[in-house]
């Protein structure tokens, strides 16, 4: 099952979600509440309802700060057939029960995008963050990532932010993560080359409005 390939918890350390990515061939997530220093599974395995055998429903995982709201990341999921396209899941919960909000895709998917590879959402769940490790803006597999905006139930892709220096096999999206209320995302570019080959990057990005531009590249002092 592989259960753990990702997990994820909340601000106050209540609730905890864990991605299974081999469960019943498709992937799943479970729930799990905190009583104390109980541990109890709430719900789960919880499946989209468009899984198919290896979407990997659970390869990343995040749950905003109140644990209402819970992105799970399916990097080999089809969407439109696209086979590998990629694809994200907002679930949202009233109570105890966990139920489906959206699906999230990026506007230009294409096959092998591998949408999904990381998520994060913001703590006050109005803001989530998806990399496409593939995605050929600036060169094949140079990477992508896509931000969405929450309206009631509604999510809507904001923007698609790429580094300014984007190149071939960047792989910017690997790792993407962030702040409290969406006005900052970090997004890792592990296979970035400046300093040597493969010596990997990171990128922050700033919203202004639902305008995103990136401010900073960073790297580590001892890069090599």
């Amino acid at each position: 099952d592989q259960f753990g390939t990702s997990v994820s918890i909340n601000s106050d350390a209540t609730y905890a979600v864990v991605g299974a990515i081999f469960e019943n061939t498709t992937g799943a997530m479970y729930v799990f509440t905190r009583s104390g220093s109980t541990w109890t599974q709430q719900a789960g395995p919880l499946r989209a309802t468009d899984m198919g055998a290896d979407d990997r429903f659970g390869t990343s995982i995040s749950i905003n700060s109140d644990g209402t709201y819970i992105i799970i990341g399916a990097n080999f999921e089809d969407p439109g057939g696209i086979s590998n396209g990629g694809a994200a899941y907002i679930w949202v919960r009233s109570g105890s029960a966990w139920a489906h909000q959206a699906k999230l895709t990026a506007s230009d998917v294409a096959t092998n995008y591998y949408f999904g590879e990381n998520v994060a959402i913001s703590s006050d769940g109005n803001y989530a963050i998806v990399g496409a490790i593939r995605s050929v803006t600036g060169g094949l597999d140079a990477g992508a990532a896509y931000i969405y905006v929450r309206s009631g139930s509604t999510w809507t892709q904001q923007a698609k932010i790429v580094s300014s220096d984007a190149q071939i096999y960047d792989n910017f999206g690997s790792a993407v993560s962030l702040n409290s209320d969406g006005t900052y995302a970090i997004v890792g570019a592990p296979n970035e080359d400046t300093g040597g080959s493969d010596a990997g990057a990171v990128y922050v990005f700033t919203r202004s409005g639902s305008t995103w531009s990136q401010e900073s590249k960073i790297q580590g002092s001892d890069t090599s």
